[in-house]
């Protein structure tokens, strides 16, 4: 799909809506993939890479998400921040820095539609060119170890448990109901959709901030260079002016640091200087990108589906979520959650019904309809989907319905 001209603020929670080709993967792909070049440019603090070669940042766009010839000459992209911004026109990339030490690290994960292929067992070995469905594989086999036979995972309110077994390399799924153990790649496409989604969800939104952050070896050096280079200039050329002295003087300085870092004027440098560094090297929060969360599910299902989702990000971490859908099934699952939010305090005082417990602040969460390359927020001033587009659908459902009721 070709889209002239397309404005948007990300926000915490964000919906693509359409019809199939209309254009929501392709806006999900640069969303995750301008996440990805700002987390990496923030951790090297550098992006000499990107302008020195003015082909690597589109060449990497277009091999990573599968995107060639998705882009011509006349192609604009921009990204603004409050850490940078990037401006891809032309076959030109420019980028400037807005504040260079306010970014905060985060994981960024992309879960395709073809999320299924975890159940091929050559998964495990095949070697896969560097896109994005070998960085899901890569978060999948790294999600799944942590649940096991001791530690299952519910899969919804569906009855169904998940367990990985680490000996035969195999994904289980129990079911509680029937007594049944099965192999995920045994099971209905539903589930073979579903699993992977909720182990990585589990794993990426909450248990991956309850244990401790392991590095490569990779990460470890950036971090050593980098980590010099920001104390040389968030500290010592601030304060001494560092880098305009002689090899002496700065032999000097250094051989005294201990006793120079502890005078007043140092003090709230140093604070900064670490955290910079926490910033930059301790993931914070999870950035989510998630096409078709609805693939082959049943109605009440995606129901659930929506309400886990919206339940793990609402934590006191600055998780995103952005989900394509064709689903309108999973629409009214966000109404739901929306409208549980605008009504929370009224429904206190009632203490004999149940409520649902989800819910979502519609300041933070932007619903989106894609259709003929344009783009248009579908929500009603209250932050509620409006009752037009609920009306649309069905009107286009049931119109031959109607036609024919006639004849009846």
């Amino acid at each position: 799909m070709l889209f002239r001209s397309i404005d948007l603020d990300l926000n915490k929670v964000n919906v693509f809506m359409g019809e199939q080709s209309s254009g929501k993967s392709t806006i999900a792909k640069i969303i995750s993939f301008f996440n990805w070049i700002e987390k990496d440019i923030s951790i090297h603090q550098s992006f000499e890479k990107y302008v020195s070669d003015e082909n690597f940042f589109i060449e990497n766009l277009e091999s990573f998400h599968k995107m060639k010839g998705y882009f011509n000459s006349n192609s604009e992209l921009i990204y603004i921040s409050e850490t940078l911004k990037i401006n891809y026109k032309k076959e030109k990339i420019n980028i400037e820095w807005i504040d260079r030490y306010n970014y905060k690290r985060s994981k960024i994960s992309y879960i395709p539609s073809e999320r299924s292929i975890v159940i091929l067992p050559e998964m495990e070995k095949v070697e896969l060119p560097n896109n994005y469905l070998k960085s899901f594989l890569f978060d999948w086999f790294d999600s799944r170890k942590l649940f096991n036979n001791d530690n299952k995972l519910q899969l919804l309110d569906i009855g169904i448990d998940f367990y990985f077994s680490e000996k035969n390399k195999e994904n289980h799924l129990i079911s509680n109901k029937n007594k049944y153990d099965i192999l995920l790649s045994q099971s209905s496409s539903g589930l073979q959709s579903l699993t992977p989604l909720l182990i990585m969800c589990e794993h990426l939104i909450k248990h991956l901030y309850e244990e401790d952050q392991n590095t490569s070896y990779l990460i470890d050096e950036v971090k050593t260079k980098v980590s010099q280079e920001l104390f040389n200039n968030i500290v010592l050329n601030p304060i001494y002016n560092y880098d305009q002295l002689n090899n002496k003087e700065k032999h000097k300085i250094i051989q005294n640091l201990t006793k120079n870092l502890l005078k007043d004027s140092a003090k709230n440098k140093i604070k900064e200087y670490f955290k910079v560094t926490d910033n930059l090297f301790k993931t914070h929060y999870t950035n989510l990108i998630i096409e078709e969360p609805e693939q082959n599910l049943f109605p009440a299902t995606q129901k659930q589906l929506i309400y886990k989702l919206l339940n793990l990000i609402n934590c006191e971490l600055n998780h995103s979520l952005t989900i394509t859908t064709h689903s309108p099934y999973i629409l009214y699952a966000i109404n739901n959650c929306i409208l549980s939010f605008l009504t929370k305090e009224k429904r206190s005082i009632d203490k004999k019904t149940i409520f649902l417990e989800t819910f979502i602040n519609p300041k933070n969460i932007s619903i989106y309809e894609i259709k003929d390359g344009k783009i248009k927020n579908i929500q009603d001033k209250n932050g509620l989907i409006g009752s037009n587009f609920f009306d649309e659908q069905m009107k286009e459902v049931m119109d031959d319905f109607y036609i024919m009721l006639n004849y009846l």
